[in-house]
Protein backbone atom coordinates (compact mmCIF):
# COMPACT_ATOMS: atom_id res chain seq x y z
CA UNK A 1 0.00 0.00 0.00
CA UNK A 2 3.18 2.11 0.82
CA UNK A 3 4.46 1.36 -2.90
CA UNK A 4 1.10 2.70 -4.79
CA UNK A 5 0.89 5.97 -2.48
CA UNK A 6 4.46 6.46 -2.96
CA UNK A 7 4.13 6.44 -7.07
CA UNK A 8 0.70 8.43 -7.30
CA UNK A 9 2.89 11.21 -4.62
CA UNK A 10 5.81 11.03 -7.23
CA UNK A 11 3.31 11.12 -10.16
CA UNK A 12 1.57 14.23 -9.30
CA UNK A 13 5.03 15.67 -7.94
CA UNK A 14 6.34 16.04 -11.21
CA UNK A 15 2.92 16.69 -13.05
CA UNK A 16 3.01 19.83 -10.93
CA UNK A 17 6.06 20.25 -11.67
CA UNK A 18 5.65 20.32 -15.52
CA UNK A 19 2.38 22.53 -14.69
CA UNK A 20 4.37 25.12 -12.71
CA UNK A 21 6.96 25.41 -15.67
CA UNK A 22 5.87 28.94 -16.66
CA UNK A 23 5.59 28.99 -21.22
CA UNK A 24 5.58 32.48 -22.28
CA UNK A 25 5.23 32.92 -26.07
CA UNK A 26 6.75 35.42 -28.03
CA UNK A 27 3.68 37.60 -29.86
CA UNK A 28 3.84 38.08 -32.62
CA UNK A 29 5.90 35.63 -34.60
CA UNK A 30 8.85 37.49 -36.27
CA UNK A 31 9.29 37.34 -39.81
CA UNK A 32 12.83 37.04 -40.80
CA UNK A 33 13.64 39.65 -43.81
CA UNK A 34 14.57 36.75 -45.46
CA UNK A 35 11.64 34.90 -45.66
CA UNK A 36 10.76 35.77 -49.04
CA UNK A 37 7.25 37.01 -48.59
CA UNK A 38 5.65 39.21 -51.02
CA UNK A 39 4.19 42.57 -50.01
CA UNK A 40 0.28 41.69 -50.78
CA UNK A 41 1.02 38.99 -48.56
CA UNK A 42 2.70 40.51 -45.57
CA UNK A 43 0.01 43.01 -45.71
CA UNK A 44 -3.55 40.80 -46.23
CA UNK A 45 -2.14 37.89 -43.83
CA UNK A 46 -0.85 38.87 -40.74
CA UNK A 47 1.01 35.58 -40.50
CA UNK A 48 2.91 37.19 -37.77
CA UNK A 49 0.12 37.25 -35.17
CA UNK A 50 -1.62 34.67 -36.94
CA UNK A 51 1.25 32.24 -36.56
CA UNK A 52 1.41 32.93 -33.20
CA UNK A 53 -2.41 32.36 -32.50
CA UNK A 54 -2.33 29.17 -33.96
CA UNK A 55 0.57 28.03 -31.49
CA UNK A 56 -1.57 29.51 -29.04
CA UNK A 57 -4.91 27.77 -29.52
CA UNK A 58 -2.50 24.43 -29.64
CA UNK A 59 -1.10 24.57 -26.63
CA UNK A 60 -4.45 24.66 -25.00
CA UNK A 61 -4.18 27.10 -22.37
CA UNK A 62 -0.65 26.23 -21.17
CA UNK A 63 1.20 29.05 -22.64
CA UNK A 64 0.87 32.63 -21.76
CA UNK A 65 1.46 35.48 -24.66
CA UNK A 66 4.61 37.69 -24.46
CA UNK A 67 4.52 40.60 -26.18
CA UNK A 68 7.53 41.64 -28.09
CA UNK A 69 11.01 39.92 -28.08
CA UNK A 70 12.42 41.05 -24.56
CA UNK A 71 13.71 38.09 -22.26
CA UNK A 72 12.30 36.97 -19.16
CA UNK A 73 13.88 36.13 -15.57
CA UNK A 74 12.71 32.85 -14.83
CA UNK A 75 10.42 30.42 -17.23
CA UNK A 76 10.98 29.40 -20.85
CA UNK A 77 10.08 31.44 -23.52
CA UNK A 78 8.64 29.75 -26.45
CA UNK A 79 10.24 32.24 -29.95
CA UNK A 80 9.10 31.98 -33.23
CA UNK A 81 10.62 33.14 -36.21
CA UNK A 82 9.29 32.82 -39.84
CA UNK A 83 11.72 31.68 -41.96
CA UNK A 84 10.37 30.58 -45.47
CA UNK A 85 6.89 32.52 -47.45
CA UNK A 86 6.82 30.65 -50.61
CA UNK A 87 3.32 31.08 -52.55
CA UNK A 88 2.00 34.15 -54.40
CA UNK A 89 -1.89 35.72 -54.21
CA UNK A 90 -4.54 34.14 -56.00
CA UNK A 91 -5.46 31.40 -53.74
CA UNK A 92 -5.08 27.60 -55.20
CA UNK A 93 -5.35 28.71 -58.39
CA UNK A 94 -1.61 30.48 -57.85
CA UNK A 95 -0.17 27.10 -56.74
CA UNK A 96 0.21 25.43 -52.94
CA UNK A 97 1.43 27.97 -50.50
CA UNK A 98 4.54 26.38 -47.88
CA UNK A 99 6.11 28.56 -44.85
CA UNK A 100 8.98 27.46 -42.54
CA UNK A 101 8.71 28.48 -38.59
CA UNK A 102 11.85 28.56 -36.80
CA UNK A 103 10.86 27.48 -32.59
CA UNK A 104 13.18 28.25 -30.09
CA UNK A 105 12.49 27.78 -26.01
CA UNK A 106 14.51 29.97 -24.45
CA UNK A 107 15.55 29.84 -20.47
CA UNK A 108 17.17 32.59 -19.05
CA UNK A 109 18.43 34.04 -22.39
CA UNK A 110 19.82 30.89 -23.63
CA UNK A 111 18.36 28.67 -26.33
CA UNK A 112 17.96 25.12 -24.55
CA UNK A 113 15.87 23.76 -27.81
CA UNK A 114 15.20 24.48 -31.28
CA UNK A 115 12.95 23.15 -33.90
CA UNK A 116 12.31 23.97 -37.74
CA UNK A 117 9.13 23.12 -39.22
CA UNK A 118 7.38 23.13 -42.97
CA UNK A 119 4.30 22.86 -43.97
CA UNK A 120 2.26 23.12 -47.19
CA UNK A 121 -1.01 23.27 -48.71
CA UNK A 122 -2.64 24.02 -51.57
CA UNK A 123 -6.11 24.46 -50.11
CA UNK A 124 -7.68 21.26 -49.92
CA UNK A 125 -11.17 20.58 -50.92
CA UNK A 126 -12.56 23.82 -52.84
CA UNK A 127 -9.03 24.88 -52.78
CA UNK A 128 -9.60 26.82 -55.88
CA UNK A 129 -12.28 28.52 -54.19
CA UNK A 130 -9.98 29.95 -51.04
CA UNK A 131 -7.70 33.07 -50.85
CA UNK A 132 -4.77 33.02 -50.37
CA UNK A 133 -4.44 34.01 -46.89
CA UNK A 134 -7.07 30.77 -46.01
CA UNK A 135 -4.51 28.36 -47.43
CA UNK A 136 -1.80 29.54 -45.31
CA UNK A 137 -4.14 29.76 -42.27
CA UNK A 138 -4.19 26.24 -42.95
CA UNK A 139 -0.67 25.60 -43.24
CA UNK A 140 -0.35 27.91 -39.94
CA UNK A 141 -2.93 26.02 -37.93
CA UNK A 142 -1.02 22.86 -38.71
CA UNK A 143 2.14 24.50 -38.10
CA UNK A 144 1.04 25.43 -34.69
CA UNK A 145 -0.40 21.76 -33.57
CA UNK A 146 3.29 20.70 -35.14
CA UNK A 147 4.72 23.38 -32.92
CA UNK A 148 2.70 22.49 -29.94
CA UNK A 149 3.63 18.76 -30.03
CA UNK A 150 7.47 19.54 -29.98
CA UNK A 151 6.88 21.86 -27.53
CA UNK A 152 4.66 19.57 -24.85
CA UNK A 153 7.11 17.02 -25.74
CA UNK A 154 10.33 19.43 -24.71
CA UNK A 155 8.72 20.60 -21.52
CA UNK A 156 8.99 16.89 -20.57
CA UNK A 157 12.75 16.96 -20.18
Amino acid sequence: MKVKALVVIAAFASSSALAEDKLLVQSPAVLDANAGVGDAIKRECALESTTTSWVMDALAGKGQRLEGTKNVEGGKVLKLTIVNVIGASGGAWSGPKTMTVRAELVESGKVVATTTKTRSSSGGAFGGYKSTCAIFGRVMKTLGSDIAGWVRAEMKH
